[in-house]
């Protein structure tokens, strides 16, 4: 019973992880906001990942440009952060079970690993074992695709919510074109 109960808030955690990075990544880091107007934290990510992220540094997408030692041009998500970024939600979780909190976090730091681990092998290909995976080929496309419609497709590691809010695109011959060229196909 215990393991069923981990199960599900497993499943449960995973589609709210899927809605938190679709709303943060369609609200805060691409559109100025109340927030980004308001303190520089808020700023600095927004310039960051829609204006470095998006506009100059990987104005050629899916490329192996070049990124200085330490400097990651807004490609990662910041592992230690993960846990405190939890809490909020955590702490209104853990309101009905504290298995259900505890799993969240636990979900929240696997979200911000696996971003860390796809997100940079599309951005800065090395070849890792899991760039030939079709889940990982799948997800790439479906990124390339944000890139290309910077309103469209916000999830990079589980896109239920890109689906569910009508923020997918949908791809076009010239897409397949574009992304066969690319070896994305």
């Amino acid at each position: 019973m215990f393991l069923l109960q981990i199960l599900g808030w497993f499943i449960v955690s995973s589609v709210l992880m899927s809605f938190i990075e679709h709303q943060v990544h369609s609200r805060l880091m691409h559109r100025q906001n109340f927030f980004s107007r308001r303190t520089a934290g808020f700023q600095r990510m927004f310039e960051a990942h829609a204006i470095v992220h998006h506009q100059q540094h990987y104005s050629r997408i899916f490329s192996d440009e070049p990124v200085p030692p330490g400097e990651d041009k807004e490609i990662r998500l910041t592992l230690r952060k993960a846990p405190i970024k939890a809490i909020p939600f955590a702490a209104v979780i853990a309101l009905v079970s504290w298995q259900g909190a505890a799993v969240f976090v636990a979900v929240m730091w696997l979200h911000h690993w696996l971003w860390n681990k796809i997100h940079l092998e599309m951005h800065k290909p090395e070849q890792r074992l899991f760039s030939t995976w079709p889940i990982y080929k799948f997800l790439a496309r479906y990124h390339w695709l944000h890139h290309r419609y910077r309103d469209k497709n916000f999830n990079v590691v589980f896109p239920l919510a890109d689906y569910i809010l009508g923020t997918s695109a949908r791809v076009s011959a010239v897409d397949l074109q574009s992304m066969e060229q690319s070896g994305l196909c």
